[in-house]
């Protein structure tokens, strides 16, 4: 409660004879250390009233209604300074009307349950940005909206039944603040959210593939990708790639990965591709995979991929200009190894009549004899 305290005498009369008082506001900064905006958590303020009206339901849950709303800049308290008043009694009582903030509640259209609430005030925002895709960083951005593991946002609906689509750049909420009442219409708002299975990305460089790759991403390219002086994410060439990689007729070039780990079980473009993972419309071009180290346990080698499960999905994926290279300083502790052209174990059918030429490179080359029958590649190290 705010109280203020005014000497009639030193205020000039209006023409009714009466003294006119403006009041200050609050927050007003000629109160000085005194000025304080009103704050009341979940509730913003929809101004000042002079008149409260408090209603009861069948429940005994209060309400309340406001009437003769204040202005401070046009509004002005009219006293008679030859009436007495006395301190206890208030001339003027003022009350804020505190209004729940707004909601826009998030549903998942498929199951119909609340993903999440979003509140705000509507003083201070009007509307919140639609998830868009960033150009720059291939992935999209959600702002405000929820977000779902393992699923991307694909559209969203003002009604379950799909009738209504969301669309420009922002959703205005449709809410208002009755001003003459100080209350609120239409307070809350939904939104059903339509989903893309996988955590997808747009893909337009080879920065953004880098940056974004993860085992379980889903890659939607959208250009020619060139890789030349890139480095190539080596949670691929060592990982259980179980995501999907659409190339859209594209092509991916330049790529050079050298196997450097020798404890690595899987190396290749892709360690392997499990069992879920999809590659497809994809053209790998002058492409080099070099195995340096060699391994001191079991382990699978290949230029595309250390191993392709049975059912991982390979569909119109080319290799044209490949190159599978082993340094001649490599060593090998173990003789349960496996190198294959396109992979060293599991389906190397997957790529039909693929461009690969096996050499030995290095100091001393002499040092390994290579012999290679299908897909398999069989190395004799020599003293």
């Amino acid at each position: 409660m705010i109280v203020d305290s005014y000497n009639v005498n030193d205020i000039p009369k209006n023409n009714n004879g009466n003294v006119d008082i403006a009041l200050l506001p609050p927050d007003a900064s000629e109160r000085g250390n005194d000025a304080f905006k009103a704050v009341k958590n979940g509730y913003f303020l929809a101004g000042w009233y002079s008149e409260r009206i408090e209603q009861t339901d069948g429940e005994g849950n209060v309400t309340y209604t406001y009437s003769g709303k204040w202005d401070f800049e046009k509004n002005s308290l009219e006293i008679d300074p030859n009436k007495n008043y006395s301190s206890s009694t208030a001339l003027l009582t003022l009350y804020a009307a505190w209004v729940p903030l707004f909601n826009i509640e998030f549903y998942d259209i498929t199951s119909n349950q609340l993903l999440e609430t979003f509140t705000y005030d509507p003083t201070s925002a009007e509307s919140i940005k639609i998830p868009q895709w960033n150009e720059k960083s291939g992935a999209i951005d959600m702002y405000d909206f929820p977000e779902k593991s393992g699923y991307t946002y694909k559209t969203a609906y003002y009604d379950a039944a799909k009738q209504n689509e969301l669309s420009g750049e922002s959703v205005v909420h449709p809410g208002k603040v009755d001003l003459t009442t100080g209350t609120a219409v239409d307070p809350t708002l939904k939104i059903y959210v339509d989903w893309t299975e996988g955590e997808w990305y747009r893909i337009t460089t080879a920065e953004q593939f880098i940056k974004n790759f993860n085992a379980n991403g889903c890659y939607e390219i959208l250009e020619d990708l060139d890789f030349d002086g890139k480095i190539w994410p080596t949670a691929s060439m060592y990982g259980n790639f179980s995501g999907t990689i659409n190339g859209n007729g594209h092509v991916f070039k330049n790529i050079s990965v050298t196997q450097t780990q020798n404890s690595k079980t899987n190396a290749g473009l892709f360690g392997q591709l499990t069992e879920n993972a999809l590659i497809k419309d994809l053209t790998f071009e002058n492409t080099c995979f070099t195995i340096q180290a060699g391994t001191r346990v079991p382990a699978n080698y290949g230029l595309f991929a250390g191993t392709v499960s049975a059912n991982a999905t390979v569909e119109n994926v080319k290799i044209v200009g490949g190159a599978l290279q082993i340094d001649s300083s490599c060593y090998f502790g173990v003789t349960d190894y496996s190198i294959g052209l396109v992979c060293g174990s599991g389906n190397d059918q997957c790529i039909a009549d693929p461009e690969i030429t096996c050499t030995v490179v290095g100091d001393n080359p002499e040092r390994i004899s290579v012999s290679v029958d299908g897909n398999k590649v069989t190395l004799e190290f020599k003293e």
